[in-house]
């Protein structure tokens, strides 16, 4: 299948021409579709870019650019913060005290395990700090420019690293203990041996579960997280995939956020052949009858149930109003559409198949277009589960509980089985 198109032909940004009116109409458009291509591939430069331009031809059309201008606004204002020095109480664990935020990264490097912690704006006391920790383990702070200090942990050996932030002390612990380390080897080792090698080993299925860290997604009535049910669905989705031989990766794999035009650009990069985004429903008005499973494709529709679901679902995305939405879809690559439907209708009937036998009150809320934008910039079949409404306080319950998530988890697995031997 031919890849998704409408994003990849608009790489170099068109100068509005205010000739005459219709070379202005259409470097309007032009750039409008090179500033869709930014905002979904995270480009801030292109994005500033493309907005000048579509505003400088917007008002020679004595078009309404006012969203333009606020968006403009927005990404070339400047927020001064002001840098503050850090205050060290202890180095293991090891405790700082800061108001800024932080990043943390791993990386491996010359059969070295290094893993760095950013903290932004802020000034360290000392131009070097390093300690040795213990025979396997240096820890090293340092300022890495004038805007970051940087902590970085060295080691020969894999680490496990925990990090805390409690108001303004941030608490960093190393773990490295031998213990640890041969309880993890043992345990891949052993893993590995249940996954058969089956001729599925050659499909990549990316399954994304829906938002994460600061991003809680829907709030049930129980006050219970849309984001810790739909990770721990995730994880037995896997499972049950690798076990028939699938390579398949989440998007996420614990409670950090990931923006939806990243977790996008994972599923590309990684070339998977299926894309599996999973969330929870939440009912207008939080009504509590409201129940039942849905599975959505990406594709345009009028119909104003899945348009209230996809605002909700689309809020990790830099506000993209009507008009961007219209140039988007109406880009779509049609075998893409067709195949995506194909996939739903396989995981809808699957998960109900798998669910009725062991619940039920178990009801079919059909497969649905809707323009959910976490599938926008996927290159192959991708679908979105609803996978129960947590303002329902039964299925609120079931979505928490381990049984009905492992059910849930073999139903999508059979989805993925049923479409491939249906389509390949």
């Amino acid at each position: 299948m031919k890849t998704l198109l409408f994003l990849f032909f608009a790489v170099f940004l068109f100068a509005c021409n205010t000739k005459n009116y219709n070379t202005a109409y259409q470097d309007y458009y032009k750039n409008q579709r090179i500033y869709i291509n930014s905002i979904l591939n995270n480009n801030k430069n292109k994005e500033i870019a493309a907005l000048k331009e579509i505003i400088k031809c917007g008002e020679y059309l004595n078009f309404n650019v006012n969203d333009y201008k606020q968006k403009l606004s927005k990404l070339t204002y400047k927020k001064q913060i002001k840098k503050e020095y850090i205050k060290i109480y202890s180095f293991n664990p090891l405790k700082i005290k800061t108001s800024h935020k932080y990043k943390f990264y791993i990386l491996k490097k010359d059969k070295k395990y290094i893993n760095f912690i950013n903290i932004y704006y802020a000034i360290t006391p000392k131009p070097l700090i390093q300690k040795r920790l213990n025979k396997n383990l240096t820890l090293k702070i340092a300022q890495y420019n004038k805007n970051i200090v940087r902590i970085v942990y060295s080691s020969n050996i894999p680490i496990k690293i925990s990090i805390k932030k409690i108001k303004n002390l941030l608490i960093i612990n190393p773990n490295i203990t031998q213990k640890y380390i041969k309880q993890k080897i043992k345990f891949h080792h052993s893993y590995a041996q249940k996954i058969p090698l089956k001729k599925y080993s050659q499909k990549i299925i990316v399954i994304d579960p829906g938002h994460g860290g600061k991003d809680t997604g829907g709030i049930g009535i129980g006050g219970k997280l849309e984001k810790t049910a739909v990770l721990e669905i995730a994880k037995k989705v896997k499972y049950y995939l690798e076990k028939e031989g699938y390579k398949v990766f989440l998007t996420r794999n614990a409670d950090y956020f990931v923006s939806l035009q990243n977790r996008t650009h994972f599923a590309n990069y990684k070339k998977a052949s299926l894309f599996i985004s999973i969330h929870c429903n939440i009912a207008p008005k939080h009504v509590k009858w409201i129940h039942g499973v849905t599975t959505y494709y990406l594709s345009p529709t009028r119909s104003a149930r899945a348009i209230r679901i996809a605002k909700i679902e689309n809020k990790g995305i830099k506000g993209l109003n009507y008009l961007d939405q219209s140039v988007i879809l109406g880009f779509l690559n049609k075998n893409r559409i067709i195949a995506s439907d194909k996939f739903a209708i396989n995981i809808e009937s699957s998960i109900l198949n798998i669910l009725r036998k062991h619940y039920n009150n178990v009801v079919d809320n059909g497969v649905r277009p809707a323009p959910f934008y976490v599938l926008v910039g996927t290159q192959m079949p991708a679908i979105l589960i609803e996978t129960g409404f947590l303002t329902n306080p039964m299925e609120e319950n079931r979505l928490f509980n381990p049984t009905y998530q492992e059910y849930m988890a073999k139903g999508i697995a059979k989805g993925v089985k049923a479409y491939f031997l249906l389509n390949h």
